[in-house]
C-alpha cells in the first residue's frame, strides 16, 4: 500500500509543478490623459512628427526609440511625416529610478493532495473506491530582491499650433510604469512601449493595469 500512494503523491506534485511554469509576464500600469475640454482630438489616420530630444544622454537610443514609436503609429493606421506637415507633434520620454532592494516573505502553510478512483462497491474508501490524501508541508520564507522603476511618458499636441507659438496644450498623455528586477532599460522600454499604445488616444480615468507577456508578437515586431 505504501508504493501506491508514494507513487501517486509523487506524481500529483509532479503534475502540480508542471503547472506552476509559464512565459514571464510584465505587468504594466498606464494612465491616459485627455483635455476635458476637448476629448477625442487624435483623429484616425493623423500625421505625425516626432520629436526627439537633441540633450537626451544617449542620442542613439532616442532615435531607437524614435523608429519603435514609428512602427506602433503605422501599424495603427496614423503616418509619419515632417514637422512642417504633421498633424500632430510627439514627444516622448523614459528613465529608471534607483535601485531599491525588498524583502518578500511568505507564511508557514500546509498543503494536501487528494486522489480518488472507483471500484465499484467493496472498494477501498466505501462507494468511491481508494482514495489517498497526501499531506505536504510548505514552509514559509523570506527573500529579498532589487528592483527598478522603469517609466516612459508620450506626450501629443497639436502640430499647427505649436509651428506657430512653439507651445500647446497637450491633446493627450500617456504614463506607462513598471517596477521589475530588470535594469535594462532598453529591454523593458519595448513592453512600456507596446502597453501606453495599448490604450493610445484615451483617457483610461484611472492607472489601469496592462500585462504584456515576454513573447508579446508586438514586442517581438519592435526589435526584429
Amino acid at each position: 500500500m505504501q508504493k501506491p500512494i508514494s507513487f501517486l503523491a509523487m506524481l500529483v506534485v509532479g503534475l502540480w509543478l508542471s503547472g506552476c511554469s509559464s512565459v514571464s509576464t510584465y505587468t504594466i500600469k498606464v494612465n491616459g490623459y485627455t483635455d476635458p475640454g476637448k476629448p477625442g482630438l487624435i483623429n484616425p489616420g493623423g500625421s505625425f512628427c516626432l520629436m526627439e530630444n537633441q540633450e537626451a544622454k544617449n542620442p542613439l537610443l532616442e532615435k531607437e526609440i524614435n523608429g519603435k514609436i514609428t512602427k506602433l503609429l503605422e501599424v495603427r493606421g496614423y503616418s509619419v511625416t515632417t514637422f512642417e506637415k504633421a498633424d500632430y507633434c510627439l514627444f516622448f520620454a523614459y528613465g529608471m529610478g534607483d535601485p531599491r532592494s525588498v524583502i518578500t516573505t511568505s507564511p508557514d502553510y500546509f498543503g494536501s493532495i487528494g486522489w480518488g478512483g472507483g471500484y465499484g462497491r467493496g472498494g477501498w474508501g466505501g462507494w468511491g473506491g481508494p482514495a489517498v490524501a497526501v499531506g505536504i508541508p510548505w514552509g514559509g520564507f523570506a527573500d529579498s530582491a532589487t528592483l527598478y522603476d522603469r517609466w516612459l511618458l508620450i506626450k501629443v499636441v497639436e502640430g499647427p499650433a505649436y509651428r506657430t507659438q512653439k507651445t500647446s496644450p497637450p491633446v493627450w498623455v500617456g504614463e506607462a510604469r513598471s517596477a521589475g528586477t530588470s535594469s535594462d532599460l532598453r529591454q523593458v522600454l519595448n513592453y512600456l512601449l507596446v502597453a501606453d499604445f495599448k490604450e493610445f488616444g484615451q483617457n483610461t480615468g484611472q492607472a489601469v493595469t496592462v500585462e504584456i507577456n515576454a513573447d508579446n508578437p508586438e514586442v517581438y515586431s519592435l526589435t526584429h
